[in-house]
């Protein structure tokens, strides 16, 4: 099973609080910048913008079909194919079609970062952490990637200064041989937060190595939690201002969610859910969703005589098109997506109409 991301974990009614009320503040402050520039006649103009998507990103089998299809709103594609062993030799999950897919994507002009995911970090002692570079290099010229995609989450906070080294020293192999680095990473509002896998994460060093720098800005509420949104709005705006205290926000990717999650009589643990089987749902029973306001996600509440309530926050293409105006101004470089297949075909058309420059990244 693909797992879904984690999300810094402190005490959610605190957080919401501070986060409308900075996203408040960043509006107003982005509405004067807006005027005072109109005001001197200064064009703004975006460098760039690309659209990435992780695949596999679900279980829905459609993911594949999805980027098929909308080849040309996609720049990046991170297959999720790798993880390292516990000597930081990597397993190849790929699959036999994984080079024809490569070669499908590569000659559609996007480019290809495979993503190695892990959740042990046993590699990153100093007697393995040079071989495990010298693996991923070797992997990413051999095949032809363009380059590779780092998804390590949940570490312990004693491996902060080991993980930044790797990636320092992975970047800079990389880079020698013309080869680019994504790093993706927890998302977080402060340096060091409770969670402490997000604490382990630093993020200016990470981000100063890397050439793409995805936010996993999604599961603000997650599977083993009560029913709530999977991206508040106001808490994306305050992971992204937090990145533009360490970093360049051209470079950032903030991560959209296309699944939702569905909990059974309203009690966690939730599973993960889709646009789609959502949307039979609600023809099948005749429901009316509502949206939630914080995140505008569709809110399905399946209460029918003789069968279990489920509760069900998902996005649709509305939902994304209130996300992507939220980003407008923020100056940052993209989006990447998350739960691939099965989604609402009204995102794609969204994302057609809302790029403001082409990708530039690599090319």
């Amino acid at each position: 099973m693909i797992p879904w991301r984690s999300r810094e974990r402190p005490e959610r009614a605190a957080k919401q609080t501070r986060a409308v009320s900075n996203w408040i503040h960043r509006l107003a402050l982005t509405a004067s910048v807006a005027l005072v520039l109109a005001l001197l006649g200064v064009a703004v103009a975006q460098a760039s913008w690309c659209v990435a998507v992780w695949h596999p990103s679900s279980e829905h089998p459609g993911g594949a079909q999805s980027i098929a299809e909308n080849l040309d709103v996609i720049d990046v594609v991170h297959p999720f194919w790798f993880t390292p062993d516990a000597e930081g030799e990597l397993l190849d999950q790929g699959g036999a079609n994984a080079a024809d897919q490569v070669r499908t994507w590569q000659e559609s002009g996007l480019l290809v970062l495979p993503s190695v995911f892990s959740g042990h970090a046993g590699f990153l002692a100093d007697d393995l952490r040079h071989d495990h570079v010298r693996a991923i290099v070797n992997l990413v010229n051999e095949r032809g990637f363009d380059g590779i995609d780092i998804d390590y989450e949940g570490f312990p906070l004693a491996t902060r200064e080991s993980f930044s080294a790797f990636v320092e020293d992975l970047a800079e192999a990389l880079h020698a041989i013309g080869k680019l680095l994504s790093v993706t990473v927890h998302a977080k509002t402060e340096e060091t937060p409770p969670y402490e896998g997000a604490a382990a994460q630093d993020w200016r060093r990470l981000a100063a190595a890397a050439d793409i720098f995805n936010l996993m800005t999604y599961d603000f509420t997650n599977r083993n939690e009560p029913p709530g949104p999977v991206a508040d709005v106001a808490w994306v705006s305050d992971v992204v201002s937090y990145a533009a205290t360490v970093t360049d926000v051209a470079d950032v990717r903030v991560g959209l969610p296309f699944y939702g999650y569905s909990w059974t009589r309203a009690r966690p643990p939730a599973r993960a859910t889709t646009w789609e089987a959502s949307d039979r749902l609600v023809r099948q029973f005749g429901l009316a969703p509502e949206r939630d306001p914080s995140s505008g996600e569709l809110v399905i509440d399946l209460d029918v005589r003789g069968l279990p309530r489920q509760v069900i926050y998902v996005s649709d293409g509305e939902t994304l098109r209130g996300r992507l105006e939220a980003l407008e101004g923020l100056g940052v470089g993209g989006v990447a997506i998350w739960g691939l297949g099965g989604e609402d075909p009204a995102v794609w058309d969204f994302l057609r109409k809302a790029r403001p420059a082409q990708c530039a990244v690599g090319r």
